[in-house]
Formats: structure tokens, sequence, C-alpha cells
């Protein structure tokens, strides 16, 4: 049976980038740190490097950003995937004004996401079985998120 998902004959495909350079910097560690913190946080300076923050400004205050945002968007605002009510792309525009200003006052910002159902959408229907109790799903994945960041100083949420 011929291939459906890659065209035959397209070579690119398996033109695949193994390696690339790595972050500029390096992390500003101490020899007390290294004794006494945990290895999570050094583990985690490692992949805030590595995502693309300076190391440099590594060890600055941490603020968590959680929302329900939903759906997916186009740079110039068209919908791509919809979410399950209006509101759920703006989250995160708002979401990122946040992180701005964070930044702006010399914090990190992180954001973690779970995304929440339409209650509207189920009325009448056997989903409406999910929409009270998601609730409480919803707030303990939320929790985890927030214990998931050991380093925070605080947490912002932003929801519809």
């Amino acid at each position: 049976m011929p291939n459906k998902i890659f065209p035959a004959g397209d070579s690119s495909l398996y033109e695949i980038l193994t390696k690339a350079e790595g972050p500029k910097g390096t992390l500003p560690l101490t020899a007390d740190m290294l004794r006494n913190r945990p290895s999570g946080d050094i583990f985690g300076w490692t992949q805030a490097a590595g995502m693309g923050w300076d190391p440099s400004k590594l060890g600055s205050k941490e603020f968590l950003i959680l929302s329900t945002q939903g759906g997916i968007r186009a740079p110039d605002g068209r919908p791509i995937a919809l979410g399950y009510h209006t509101g759920h792309y703006e989250v995160g525009l708002l979401m990122q004004e946040a992180a701005v200003e964070l930044t702006s006052q010399g914090a990190i910002p992180f954001a973690g996401f779970c995304s929440d159902p339409c209650d509207g959408r189920t009325q009448g229907t056997t989903g409406m079985m999910d929409s009270l109790p998601y609730r409480n799903d919803a707030a303990q994945v939320l929790r985890r998120l927030i214990r998931s960041l050991p380093t925070r100083r605080g947490v912002i949420g932003v929801a519809t």
C-alpha cells in the first residue's frame, strides 16, 4: 500500500536538524547553591536557559501565571482551532501582558494552562454530568501546577 502520509520522493522530509548551538552564557551558580539547594532548582535553571531565558537573569523572583486558555489563533488573530467558548483566546493575551510586566520588573514569568469546558455547550446533553465535576478536577490540576514550580514567589490566575 502506498504511503499516504508522506509524498513519495520528497527527501527533504528526512533532513532533520539533530544538533544546534546551545544557549549563550553560564548559570550563576555558587558553591553554596551546589551544596544546599535542591537539585531540581539547578535543573530548572538549565531548562530556563535552554528555552532561551538569559542565564545572567536567573535567580530573580519567579512568578507563575495560570490560565484556562483554549483554542489556537494565528499571529494575525485568525482562528486555527476554536476554544470551547469565547474568551479562551483572550486570556492568553492577558497572560502575555502580565508576563511582559513581570519581566519589566525584573521577575521571571512562567506560564501554565488547564483549559475548561463551556457549560452552555453541554446543556441538554450527557456532557452536563462532567461540567461541575470538571471544576474539581481542574482545581486539582492547577494546584499541582503550582506545586510543580516550588521556587515561585507568587501566582497570577487568568480565567474566563
